[in-house]
């Protein structure tokens, strides 16, 4: 084996590093496409969940103003009492924003985001 020169050697170890940091931007881009994938998927199910809850509540709150009108009077009275309680509701939702949405998303993507994908990163 015939020993390298100093430019053989450098021009091998350029090469390397070259391929290396190739290697490490497609791992970036590995990284970054999976973890929006994983972001996207989180808010296409939370909004499917917050379509099918929509419905059922629209549902149940028809089925009140029917039973309503059936059992104790006008249906108008029973969309009035479902409005209010919606109007009840919407503020308690409010005013607890922080503690019921905000805090578990930005605690949910902050998972997604900073999770180790393997153990060759660290």
């Amino acid at each position: 084996m015939e020993p390298q020169t100093i430019s053989e050697n450098f021009s091998e170890l350029s090469e390397n590093v070259k391929d290396y940091l190739k290697l490490r931007l497609d791992l970036f881009k590995l990284t970054v496409t999976e973890k929006m994938a994983s972001i996207g998927s989180f808010f296409l199910v939370s909004v499917i969940f917050f379509i099918l809850f929509l419905f059922v509540l629209m549902f149940f709150s028809l089925a009140f103003i029917f039973w309503f009108r059936d059992h104790a009077g006008a249906a108008y009275v029973g969309a009035l009492i479902i409005a209010g309680f919606y109007i009840i509701i919407g503020m308690v939702i409010f005013l607890l924003r922080n503690k019921l949405f905000i805090n578990p998303l930005v605690e949910r993507l902050s998972k997604i985001l900073m999770e180790e994908t393997s153990e060759h990163e660290k």
